[in-house]
């Protein structure tokens, strides 16, 4: 007779079997869901353009989150989708009784978070690590040589949300207001997203291994795999015309750091204002897809965001690497070229 543990392990190959064959119709699901319930509660103020009330934007983040098919993207998702509804935001993975830091948006200096450390044994990382739940306070109680670091946020508070991966607290999404006067944070946003990222590690985890451990720090390698442009999904692939893939990995780590961070920086620039065109004209994508025209229906808009990263990097050496157009044909034309139509300059 079979002992415990291959029962565990057969079980375990036939769940992640059945959530493969329906994991699409859950990540829809699982959206719908969050967007009802805090529909009445995030509602776009009367007048906002279509897609940009609060859900829209949270949408479009969740959607993200859920589009990444790796740890590593999806952690990545979760931060760049995090800091739309707070001023800053850094991702601590939680190993034994330390939260140590792997990366950053919105500060100064986002790199610098990778020589933190956090005990999570006390203050706020000790209450989210126990409550499981999102926890606010003074920044301090996070951890004030931290603060000393990165500066008091404006209102001197933080929330600490975890992120619950298969019942144990794989990482701490810590965000505030920034600095800035202006600073705001929108802590429920925050935790559907964390939320959502945790259930769709786990989701990813029962499709790919029959049950993986919870997410750790990517190795140097993941993370080096992961600045290399995502390989499309079976249902993604490129048309015959699709412009090529952007250089292969050991191209850029030829480059010197100074130049690696230039191209990563580049890269998230071109993504955050291609996501932001297609959030803010939904049914101009959907229709310019269906009509292949989708340049002629959105040039504005495309050249004005164009200009706006050509003022960052027209004159870098990124300049070559097209991260912009890559992401006009990935996000907008769906790696399908052609549905830009004629006359979409290069």
């Amino acid at each position: 007779m079979a002992d415990s543990r291959e029962i565990r392990d057969i079980v375990e190959r036939a769940v992640a079997e059945a959530l493969g064959a329906h994991v699409e119709n859950l990540q829809k699901e699982l959206v719908t869901k969050v967007l009802e319930e805090l529909g009445p509660v995030m509602g776009g103020a009367p007048g906002s353009p279509p897609g940009a009330a609060p859900t829209d934007v949270l949408n479009s983040a969740v959607s993200s989150v859920q589009d990444g098919t790796s740890q590593t993207d999806i952690l990545r998702a979760l931060l760049d989708g995090a800091v739309r509804f707070c001023g800053r935001a850094a991702l601590f993975v939680v190993r034994g009784s330390s939260a140590s830091g792997w990366k950053a948006r919105g500060f100064d200096n986002d790199d610098g978070v990778k020589d933190v450390k956090v005990d999570t044994g006390s203050g706020l990382a000790a209450r989210a690590v126990s409550d499981r739940m999102p926890v606010a306070a003074a920044a301090a109680e996070f951890s004030s040589s931290f603060v000393d670091e990165v500066g008091n946020p404006v209102d001197g508070n933080a929330v600490v949300l975890p992120l619950v991966v298969k019942d144990k607290v794989a990482a701490l999404l810590y965000a505030d207001a920034g600095t800035t006067s202006d600073g705001t944070i929108d802590p429920s946003a925050l935790h559907v997203l964390t939320r959502s990222a945790g259930q769709w590690l786990e989701l990813i985890a029962l499709r790919k291994a029959g049950g993986a451990a919870a997410p750790e720090a990517p190795s140097p390698a993941e993370e080096a795999a992961a600045e290399a442009p995502p390989a499309p999904s079976p249902k993604a692939l490129p048309s015959p015309v699709a412009k090529p893939a952007a250089k292969p990995a050991a191209v850029e780590e030829s480059l010197s750091p100074e130049e690696q961070a230039l191209h990563k920086k580049a890269k998230r620039k071109a993504k955050v204002l291609v996501e932001e065109i297609k959030l803010y004209n939904q049914s101009k994508v959907a229709e310019g897809r269906k009509n292949r025209d989708l340049y002629q229906r959105l040039q504005e808009d495309i050249e004005k965001s164009r200009a706006e990263y050509d003022k960052h990097f027209a004159n870098t050496s990124a300049a070559g690497a097209d991260y912009f157009v890559k992401e006009i044909i990935r996000i907008l034309a769906e790696n399908d070229e052609s549905a830009l139509g004629a006359g979409f300059p290069q």
